[in-house]
């Protein structure tokens, strides 16, 4: 994405977080949160008897302690987790972390490296080459990630504790422009389904497997890859290590990637696609909520 259409697609975003903190004055934020369901992804949410997985991650959201969920969120206090569960050697090695843009001395880093916002999603900066960096844009892009708060942007409220900071990790070379990501959906610490996302010929496609590898055809709105992305060699390794990381948790989902027959840990993500999960259909959401256990209050 050019820098233009990215600050533009940013600022977007910020507007929408004004929109949202303005709503929430006069509204809850659950009932914000079904009417901007109902208008931009045009799904209708019902978190008053909640059914459809994400209906359900969406009650826990609003209505459980949000504190495990902002920990693991935090891409710096994860790592500590991952490793407390016997993970430590799947993370990407860690070159600083940093509270402030001005800290992030750019010289002293490698010719290869990655930029992330701790607390946020799509704030990432992959430098595979420093004499192509624009650092004039990269200071830009990171101070505003430093002053945008995601939990008004898609009112997932979890990330409104989370510190703003700026972590640097080693670029992972797999000798492609972008890895395979694997994502791991865990309804009360047992893997359910993957959403597969993989690219090719400039395009970014979505596939869903069952843990079994059996290709489900649940995805709407976004093109899976004509190819069929191939059944990974540590598959079950991927999803014993999800599982353990998901223990105890109604929902997660544990993203990862494999680089020369290695696993790599990306993130835990309690909200994902802000919690509406617009790339699946209403049926496969119905049937996957059967596995997510809550307790609602009426």
């Amino acid at each position: 994405m050019g820098s233009r259409s990215w600050f533009l697609k940013w600022f977007m975003r910020r507007m929408l977080a004004g929109w949202n903190r303005l709503m929430i004055r006069w509204s809850t934020v659950s009932e914000v949160k079904t009417l901007n369901a109902k208008l931009i992804y045009h799904r209708k949410i019902d978190l008053a008897h909640p059914k459809k997985l994400n209906e359900k991650i969406l009650w826990l959201e609003y209505n459980t302690d949000a504190s495990l969920r902002s920990r693991l969120t935090d891409k710096y206090e994860v790592r500590a987790y991952v490793t407390e569960k016997g993970y430590g050697e799947c993370l990407v090695p860690l070159y600083g972390i940093y509270d402030s843009p001005d800290k992030v001395d750019l010289e002293s880093l490698p010719e290869q490296f990655v930029l992330k916002a701790t607390h946020g999603c799509d704030m990432n900066y992959i430098c595979r080459k420093k004499e192509a960096m624009n650092i004039r844009d990269l200071r830009r892009r990171m101070k505003l990630w430093m002053k945008t708060n995601m939990a008004y942007v898609s009112l997932e409220m979890h990330y409104l504790s989370i510190p703003p900071r700026i972590l640097c990790e080693k670029y992972i070379d797999s000798g492609e422009k972008n890895l395979t990501d694997y994502k791991v959906h865990c309804c009360d610490g047992k893997a359910r389904f993957l959403l597969v996302c993989s690219y090719g010929q400039g395009k970014r496609y979505l596939d869903v497997f069952d843990r079994k590898w059996n290709h489900l055809p649940v995805v709407v709105g976004a093109e899976q890859n004509p190819e069929r992305p191939k059944r990974p060699e540590q598959l079950e390794g991927m999803c014993r290590m999800a599982e353990k990381l998901a223990e105890g948790i109604p929902f997660v989902r544990i993203d990862l990637y494999t680089v020369k027959n290695r696993v790599y840990f990306g993130e835990m993500t309690f909200t994902p696609a802000t919690g509406i999960l617009f790339h699946f259909t209403d049926a496969f959401l119905m049937e996957e909520g059967k596995y997510c256990k809550i307790v609602p209050t009426n």
